[in-house]
């Protein structure tokens, strides 16, 4: 099955039944359809089709009295003419499933991370994240003024099935993230193993991974404990030095996602206008996603037909998705971008991150972090909001740099995230498990500064 496909469009009919909510009589409709003397694009699309309705009913599971009730417990005073006023905002995403509105899984999480005014509401107070911001302010300040920074990052991840998923017994085949050997990253060091790897990718692979295959016991962790260098220098952007032939790789489509429509082809052009500097054209779309896409998790990205359309018709979107909406816009603009993705670790944090890289003659490859210079601007500090233009912290571990990467070896079935790899991926030999099935390991066992 081709993930490409996902550009063709829907017949009317189920189309028609898919936006209604009504995902079994579409289910219906499909496999009729797929009876029929059809092209391979059309045959594909219809069945990756079956399979994201499976996936969103797994996404949005509260009914709005259930939405109510917990959003109530959490936050004082809130009632259901705040959460459909929320709905219709962006802050409470929603879909309708089989013939109901049902809010998504992480609705609360994102109201609680993205309303504005809602931290002085909650019964029990997030924790106070004023030590990591202060952190990382010190971090860039430092990263401008000397010029370069460096950290040794050790940590352990992995995954665990959970209970319900388990099929002791079974082999089932596992693919854990691990850093790759990218701009800055040196001195990759696998320390140790839950169990023997079937196979390491190799150093430069564009989503590189440790594979196991086991027997399942039960009560299995597959885990991978790993150290590397992260050294960043500061790169002082200026227009006038921006040559005006540029390179013309990566600013190709990558369908389905990085696609020239024509409403982002329009966007890109309202963007630049008449501009020929390709650093300043850059910066100009990093400027406009900053500016007007807000932060807002979103649901499985499997389930999203055009990403970058989706943020820029919607104007909100995860690390992800602002990430990928720059990269398209630039490379329809003729500025080379790729994707970039891994954890991010500081002393305080780990977590799944996303960014940019985009390339400008004399420069190189340089980065662009939307979602925190994003983040920056929010909270006022137009120093970080520059620096994430052209700039990186040292508390990322790249471990994919390329969207809709295949594994070595190959996955079988479609994966849990067919475009990224952040946590993992399982399989059994006959399907996929799906993220819902399983538990992720993320645990910093020591991260410091080095001298360089």
């Amino acid at each position: 099955m081709s993930i490409a496909s996902l550009a063709a469009n829907l017949p009317e009919d189920i189309q028609n039944l898919v936006t209604y909510g009504d995902f079994k009589g579409a289910a219906r409709l499909i496999d009729l359809k797929l009876k029929k003397n059809i092209g391979d694009m059309l045959k594909d699309r219809l069945i990756f089709e079956k399979e994201r309705l499976k996936r969103l009913e797994k996404e949005y599971i509260y009914s709005f009295e259930e939405a109510l009730k917990l959003a109530s417990s959490e936050i004082r005073d809130f009632t259901g003419e705040e959460l459909e006023l929320l709905r219709d905002e962006g802050y409470a995403d929603w879909a309708f499933i089989n013939g109901r509105l049902r809010f998504h899984r992480r609705f609360l999480e994102n109201i609680k991370k993205t309303l504005p005014g809602v931290k002085g509401r909650l019964i029990n107070p997030l924790q106070d994240p004023d030590k990591e911001s202060v952190f990382l302010d010190s971090t860039v300040k430092s990263i401008i003024e000397n010029g370069k920074k460096a950290y040794r990052i050790h940590v352990k991840t992995g995954v665990k099935l959970k209970k319900e998923a388990e099929r002791p017994g079974e082999t089932v085949r596992v693919y854990l993230p691990i850093p790759a050997a990218e701009k800055g990253i040196k001195n990759i060091k696998i320390l140790n193993t839950s169990h023997k790897p079937a196979f390491i990718s190799p150093d430069y692979h564009q989503s590189r991974t440790i594979y196991f295959e086991e027997e399942l016991k039960g009560g299995d962790m597959f885990t991978v404990e790993y150290s590397f260098e992260n050294h960043v220098c500061f790169t002082k952007l200026d227009y006038n030095e921006a040559k005006a032939e540029q390179p013309d790789f990566y600013t190709d489509e990558l369908l389905p996602h990085i696609a020239f429509t024509p409403y982002l082809k329009n966007l890109a052009e309202t963007i630049v206008g008449n501009e020929k500097n390709p650093l300043k054209k850059a910066r100009m779309i990093y400027d406009y996603i900053t500016l007007n896409v807000k932060y807002s998790f979103v649901r499985s990205y499997s389930t999203i037909l055009n990403i970058p359309e989706y943020a820029a018709l919607n104007l909100k979107g995860d690390c992800g998705v602002q990430a990928l909406l720059f990269i398209t816009l630039c490379r329809i603009c003729g500025v080379p971008a790729r994707w970039q993705s891994g954890l991010y670790i500081n002393p305080y944090h780990i977590g799944c991150h996303d960014w940019a890289q985009f390339y400008i003659e004399p420069y190189g490859w340089l980065y662009a972090d939307p979602s925190f210079g994003g983040g920056a601007l929010r909270a006022g500090n137009q120093e970080q909001w520059n620096f994430y233009f052209g700039n990186i912290d040292p508390f990322r571990m790249p471990a994919n740099s390329e969207f809709q990467q295949e594994f070595t070896p190959k996955k079988a079935f479609l994966r849990s995230d067919p475009y990224d790899n952040q946590e993992g991926e399982i399989e059994y030999k006959d399907g996929n498990v799906y993220s819902t099935e399983f538990d992720s390991i993320m645990e910093i066992i020591d991260i410091h500064e080095i001298q360089i």
